[in-house]
């Protein structure tokens, strides 16, 4: 089935309501990562995606020429996992664009899995890329840029239920860190003018989420909305909190899940 979508969730924000600011979105080559490139080009920033193969991220660059030929998108190559792929992929940006003023830090991943299958190597690997990696690009960012700049706004894309989720221990794991990381360094960032904020999205309907081989229709009985999500509903919410309008939003998780968060019992992926 195709992913799902809605266009008008696109167009909430004015074309210039990120003019001159600069933008980077990891995991930009498809899903929520490519929305979100797409709605911060839209709103005028320029936007440099990353990921690890290079076809997705040229797609997603041709794709918003399409949105906007004027914008200025940038595809950058590296493995968010490796620290010295993280570093050059800076350098690269860093020298295109002058510097980041936006961090969407969106590549992630995980696999369902009861808890006690689940390896201490598949574990490891699991928060390596959804904690670890979003530490590592966070500070890096903040110290070439954002911290000289006295401005700066980063945006980390969790996930809800955040209550539980069978199946999810490991990576649930991981994104409640990122939440914890998110508060404590809008506590130690705001006086250099660094806002961060965590959007915990809910059943995104992907081309990737396709691969987990679950039927739309059955999953959407479990949100109260009564279907899953667009990724550029996702998308438009963090244009706003990276626009003006999301000035005095920091150390908090916004959650954008229709409802699945309070629903009650159950999940998404049943009892595994």
């Amino acid at each position: 089935m195709p992913a799902a979508t809605n266009p008008a969730a696109a167009a909430v924000l004015a074309p210039d309501a990120l003019a001159g600011r600069r933008a980077l979105v990891t995991g930009g080559g498809s899903g929520i990562g490519r929305a979100i490139a797409r709605q911060l080009a839209a709103s005028g920033a320029r936007v440099a995606v990353l990921g690890r193969r290079p076809e997705p991220l040229a797609q997603t660059v041709a794709l918003i020429a399409d949105d906007a030929p004027a914008a200025d998108c940038l595809a950058v190559t590296a493995d968010v996992r490796e620290a010295e792929q993280v570093d050059a992929a800076l350098d690269h940006v860093m020298t295109a664009f002058g510097g980041i003023d936006i961090l969407v830090n969106n590549a992630g991943g995980q696999f369902v899995s009861p808890a006690e299958n689940v390896s201490l190597k598949g574990f490891r690997a699991v928060t390596r890329l959804n904690l670890e990696a979003t530490w590592y690009m966070t500070t890096q960012v903040a110290v070439r840029s954002m911290i000289p700049a006295s401005y700066g706004k980063v945006i980390s894309i969790t996930m809800t239920p955040r209550r539980g989720m069978p199946g999810m221990a490991h990576s649930s794991a991981a994104r409640a860190g990122v939440e914890s990381l998110t508060r404590t360094l809008a506590v130690e960032w705001g006086r250099h003018g660094i806002r961060l904020v965590a959007v915990a999205p809910g059943i995104v309907h992907t081309d990737a989420w396709e691969r987990y081989g679950l039927e739309p229709a059955q999953v959407s009985t479990v949100v109260p909305l009564g279907r899953l999500q667009a990724a550029e509903e996702v998308a438009a919410m963090v244009g706003f909190l990276a626009s003006a309008g999301g000035d005095y939003i920091t150390g908090t998780t916004v959650v954008v899940d229709g409802g699945l968060d309070v629903s009650g019992p159950g999940s998404a992926f049943g009892t595994v």
